[in-house]
Order: structure tokens, then C-alpha cells, then sequence
């Protein structure tokens, strides 16, 4: 397979090397390569340059041509001369990978497109990066995102060019790539991809005394000529019906998301804004976009509607409205926006942007307070004005529909001395809105099944308009320890909260019994002192409270009095006793510890008193002495 290397150059003095040891060096080697050189009336050394190259490598040619101030010509004339199977065309500033000819041959070769993109690299600019993300390695042109990369450093067959004469319009200098690149795709059997190397290191050479030929300013005429001529372009392809409302329909997506944005946000003059606005009116009419207008998504629906029947300070108010939160607004649960034609149009159309409209929210604090839970954090919408929300918690077992528990959240902190603290990126472009709320932990048992997840959502309610998100939290968030809830009898729900894959706030619940061992008392004569061990994520302080009960009359409430941590917690606590308890509780083997609700038997140890001993051996030291 023979590859032909397509190099308009104008000035290139100080990249021209460059460019050409890139193509030189390819990994496929030189005798399977044709180097076209069109020396497009360069005023410095290029055209030397380009001569002292072909002077020593065979398999470049050089073609010396008057100034055209284009690059269409010199690209079409490489097309008229070159043999090689495929055409690749290379900016004089630019480079290559590589690898870049091996790497688009192996998907020429496993697909048999008629168009090959390898990836991109930009050198002090931007570089088009959807089409490799949303786009498997080798499809089609129609349904694809193709034309949001219309540049003509691409590989394309020879043969697809020739036989639908395809070239580069030459009586204009700026965007010539569009008209040809759209005959290209939609000709083309199919477009691959390389995904996982560079092939083409774009760039933008600050050169002083350069005007490099495809980087030169656009006045507003030059900018809409070159919509016209592809427009022109799509007319005169020779398909069928269907297919050329498609490609008219896939070019008018790139006018109205890429070039309309470049109109309102460039600095033209007002006299070229305005020109390129009446053209644009013109042509929605005269290429009859009410054909295709169905296949629209709501935004460019609208913008094609305030086109046609708007004004130019109309369109800017809606594209101003849309950059910034807070400017749409929910009428009967959808949503428009606040500019008052564009809500005008949007209404009277039923043109709803509640998905265009980005509902999130993270927790910041998560904490237990007595019987509840305290969850605090912030949301925002992307674009609806928020101002008169009502928002919700809702927890709810995971992959059901019964069983969620709905609770109403605040639209404050909880603290205002211990402010939420939140991500400066947020600030810098959405409306924050703070909320806290409170979950009762008891609230949580209906949820009684073994390993149950609890996911938690907020929910926000804007008329008839909702929305709803799991919320977002970070690791050190979550709950500190395990929370034991106790149930009747003999059990307890252990709860816990961790993070899912996606970063989501979670909970899990899992049913298991209070583990207590090593039951201990001591007493003397007015009072009985003990310990006992449990698992060391249920936490007992000195506040708290649990019973001992050994009969119905023999019933305590005893005070904590230390707490030591570890693998397993050992509780210390005491209470008084009279001389008749003291002798009733000798004999008993067992008692009920009761917590709260639960409560459990386990079997008492009894430590005898020390002084007792000491008093013993002491009377037998006097005995033997």
C-alpha cells in the first residue's frame, strides 16, 4: 500500500524540516511513500529548503506555484499528481508521529475505510477530542459526530476523491476544509479511528512576520461564505433524498452548537454581526430546514426559531441566559427560559430544556446526634432559578420501590458557626444552595432485611417540576464507627455507611446479635462493682445507661464509670447494694443485660473480695507463729 503526503507551504522555514523529517521517519519506510511538496509562493527560504530535501530523497517531489493565498489550490494540485492508494494532507507547520502511516494502515486493512483520523495533539492550541470518545473505532458518517472535526489532516482514499471530483473550493482563504470534508463523509463507506497513538501534533507556531494560511482572522462575509459554500456543497451531493436531509441536518448541529457560538462570543464588528445574522435567516429559509427540523434537539430548535423570527439582541439574550444559572425558569413542570422572546417561542412550541438542566448534590456532613442522623450539604441546578425549591430526603432499599422513607431538608447549614465547605470551582459558576436534615435512626428498622443497602437521594420539587440525584460525599464523610440500633429482644441493626464506586453516600444494614462476654463482679458491704466486654463498634461513655436485672426486685441501673477501647470495649460500672441484695445476688449464676430495647442473659462471675483473703491469712500467720 502506497501512501501520498500532501504538504502545502507557505513561510515555513523555521517548521518545514520538521514536518518533513516527521514523514520520513515512518515507521512503514520511504519506499512506500510519495512526499508532495507545494511551494505555494513563499517570500523566505522554504522553497530552498523543500529543493535541498528532494535533491537528497527520492520520494519527494516539489511543485513551485505563484502565491494563490490558499491552501485549497496547492492541496488540489497534489491531488491531480499523486499514485498512492491513499492521500494524507499535512500542514508545513505541523508534525507526525511516528508510527502515524503504520498505525492508520492496520485499520485500513481490518476495516477498508475510505477515511482514517488519527488522534490528535495540540501544540499551543486545541485539538478535537468527541469524535474519538463518542465513536467506536470504525463507523459511519450518518448518525455520527464526524463534523465536529472538519479540518483536512485527515488520510482519505485517492479513489474516493477522484471519482466524486471532490476538491477544495480555491476563490476563498479561511475554512475551505468544510465543503470538501463534507463530501468526503458523506461519500465515504466508513471513517476509523486511532485512538491510542498520536498521529497529528497540531500547531500554532508564534512566528513573528508569519500568517500562516489556515490560521488568518475571519471578517463576518469570509465567515458566512464558507457556511454557504458547504451548504452549497450538501446541495449538489448526488444521494438520495433521505441521506442529504441527514447531512444537512449533521451540518446544521455544527452551525448552531460551533459557529453561532463563534458569532455571539467573537469580536466582530457590529456591522458583521448583524450581516452574518441576516444570512443566516436567509439560508434556514432557502435550504428549507423545516425538512429536517424534527431531528433537533430542543436548544437548536430554539436557536433556529429565534433566528427566523427574532432579532440578533434576541438570540444573545438566550445565549447569555443559557451560560448562566438561574435564567430558566419551570411553568407547568417544564422548563423555558427568562428571555422573553425566546420564552415566547419556547412556550408557544412546547420547547422544554428540563434536560438540558443539571440537578447535583453532596453531602458534607454526616453525623449521629442522640436518636438521629444530621445530613448536611449543598445542591444546585445547572440552569433553572432554584429560588422557590422545596427539598427532600429520601432513603430507599436498593433495586425496590417499597419501603422509602421521604423526610423533609432545610434550605440552611445546620451550624452558621461551622460553615459547609465546598469545592471554589462550584462557586465560580452554579448558585449554591445549603440544606441539612435529621433522619430519626429508628426510622430506618423498617428496613429489617439481612444485608439490605439503603441508597439516598435528595429531591427537589420546583411547582410541578422534580428532580432527583444520589448524593455525593467524600471518604472522611462517612460515619467514624458503626451504629448499633436496637430492636426488641434479641437482636441489633448494625449500621454503617460507605461510599459506592460512583462516590455515592450508601448505608447498610445487617442484623446480628450483641456480643457480651466476660461478665464480672466484685462487692463489699454496701457495693458491687463490675465489667464486662463488647464488640468494640458499639460505644458506651459514661452518659450512658443500660439495667442489670437478676429477679423482678432485683433490678439496676448502674453508672458507667470508665470505658477503655481496643479490639473488644470493657465497660466499667458500679452500684449500690444493701447487706439482703448483697446476699441474693451470691447465689444468682445469670443476669439480663438490658439495653434499650434488646436484651440479653449472660452468666455472672463473681470475684471475691481481696481484703477478705488478706484477713485469712493473716489469722493463720498467728496460728503458726
Amino acid at each position: 500500500m502506497k501512501f501520498s503526503i500532501a504538504i502545502p507551504v507557505y513561510n515555513d522555514r523555521n517548521s518545514i524540516k520538521t514536518c518533513l523529517d516527521s514523514v520520513l521517519n515512518q515507521t512503514i519506510g520511504q519506499d512506500r511513500l510519495e512526499i508532495i511538496c507545494v511551494n505555494d509562493g513563499s517570500t523566505d527560504e522554504s522553497g530552498a529548503i523543500l529543493d535541498e530535501y528532494m535533491s537528497k530523497y527520492p520520494c519527494i517531489k516539489v511543485i513551485h506555484q505563484e502565491n494563490s493565498g490558499a491552501p485549497g489550490r496547492p492541496r488540489n494540485k497534489a491531488i491531480e499528481i499523486a499514485t498512492g492508494d491513499y492521500i494524507y494532507f499535512v500542514d508545513g507547520d505541523d508534525y507526525l508521529g511516528i508510527e502515524a502511516l503504520e498505525r492508520m494502515e492496520e485499520k485500513i486493512l481490518e476495516y477498508q475505510s475510505d477515511i482514517v483520523i488519527g488522534r490528535y495533539e495540540g501544540i499551543n492550541r486545541g485539538v478535537p477530542v468527541s469524535i474519538f470518545k463518542r465513536n467506536p473505532d470504525c463507523f459511519s458518517f450518518f448518525g455520527s459526530n464526524a463534523l465536529f472535526t472538519t479540518s483536512a489532516q485527515k488520510l482519505f482514499k485517492l479513489d474516493l476523491l477522484k471519482k466524486h471530483n471532490i476538491r477544495f473550493p480555491e476563490h476563498f482563504s479561511l475554512g475551505e476544509d468544510q465543503p470538501f470534508i463534507i463530501q468526503a463523509y458523506a461519500y465515504s463507506n466508513s471513517i476509523a479511528l486511532v485512538k491510542d497513538y498520536v498521529c497529528y501534533y497540531l500547531t500554532n507556531h508564534q512566528t513573528v512576520g508569519r500568517i500562516q494560511l489556515t490560521k488568518k482572522p475571519l471578517s463576518g462575509k469570509l465567515f458566512m461564505h464558507r457556511i454557504e459554500e458547504t451548504l452549497a456543497a450538501i446541495e449538489a451531493l448526488e444521494l438520495d433524498k433521505d441521506k442529504k436531509l441527514m447531512v444537512f441536518h449533521h451540518y446544521w448541529e455544527r452551525v448552531l452548537d460551533v459557529e453561532l457560538s463563534a458569532l455571539i462570543s467573537r469580536s466582530f464588528l457590529v456591522e458583521d454581526k448583524l450581516y452574518i445574522f441576516n444570512t443566516f435567516k436567509k439560508m434556514l429559509d432557502k435550504y428549507h430546514y423545516l425538512d429536517y427540523y424534527s431531528h433537533f434537539s430542543s436548544r437548536q430548535k430554539l436557536l433556529i426559531r429565534l433566528i427566523d423570527n427574532g432579532k440578533m439582541e434576541d438570540l444573545i439574550a438566550f445565549w447569555y441566559a443559557e451560560k448562566h444559572t438561574g435564567n430558566m425558569v419551570v411553568f407547568h413542570g417544564q422548563v423555558y427560559p427568562k428571555p422573553k422572546m425566546a420564552y415566547e417561542l419556547a412556550l408557544n412550541e412546547s420547547i422544554s430544556f428540563h434536560r438540558l438542566n443539571k440537578f447535583e448534590g453532596e453531602i458534607t456532613r454526616l453525623e449521629r446526634m442522640e436518636n438521629t442522623l444530621l445530613l448536611e450539604g449543598f445542591c444546585y441546578h445547572s440552569h433553572v432559578d432554584s429560588s422557590n425549591e422545596n427539598l427532600f430526603i429520601e432513603i430507599s432499599l436498593r433495586g425496590r420501590q417499597e419501603g422509602r422513607v421521604t423526610l423533609p431538608a432545610f434550605r440552611n447549614s445546620y451550624e452558621k458557626h461551622r460553615p459547609i465547605e465546598i469545592d471554589s470551582s462550584y462557586l465560580k459558576k452554579e448558585r449554591i444552595t445549603y440544606f441539612h436534615t435529621f433522619i430519626p435512626v429508628q426510622s430506618l428498622l423498617r428496613f429489617n432485611q439481612e444485608g439490605d443497602i439503603l441508597d439516598v437521594r435528595l429531591i427537589s420539587k420546583i411547582e410541578d417540576y422534580t428532580k432527583s440525584v444520589r448524593l455525593r460525599a467524600k471518604p472522611q464523610v462517612l460515619l467514624k464507627e458503626s451504629l448499633f440500633i436496637p430492636k426488641e429482644h434479641k437482636e441489633w441493626t448494625l449500621l454503617s455507611s460507605y461510599l459506592t464506586k460512583w462516590g455515592n453516600l450508601s448505608f447498610v444494614l445487617k442484623t446480628q446479635e450483641l456480643d457480651i462476654k466476660n461478665f464480672t463482679l466484685s462487692y463489699n458491704d454496701s457495693e458491687m462493682k463490675g465489667h464486662f466486654s463488647l464488640a468494640s463498634s458499639v460505644s458506651l461513655d459514661e452518659s450512658s445507661r443500660f439495667q442489670l436485672i437478676f429477679t423482678k426486685f432485683l433490678t439496676y441501673e448502674p453508672e458507667v464509670i470508665l470505658q477503655s477501647s481496643g479490639n473488644r470495649q470493657l465497660c466499667h460500672f458500679r452500684f449500690g447494694v444493701s447487706k439482703s441484695e448483697l446476699k441474693q445476688l451470691r447465689q444468682k449464676k445469670n443476669v439480663d443485660i438490658a439495653l434499650r430495647h434488646y436484651k440479653k442473659r449472660v452468666p455472672v462471675f463473681y470475684k471475691e473480695r481481696p481484703f477478705i483473703i488478706k484477713r485469712v491469712l493473716n489469722k493463720l500467720r498467728r496460728l503458726f507463729n
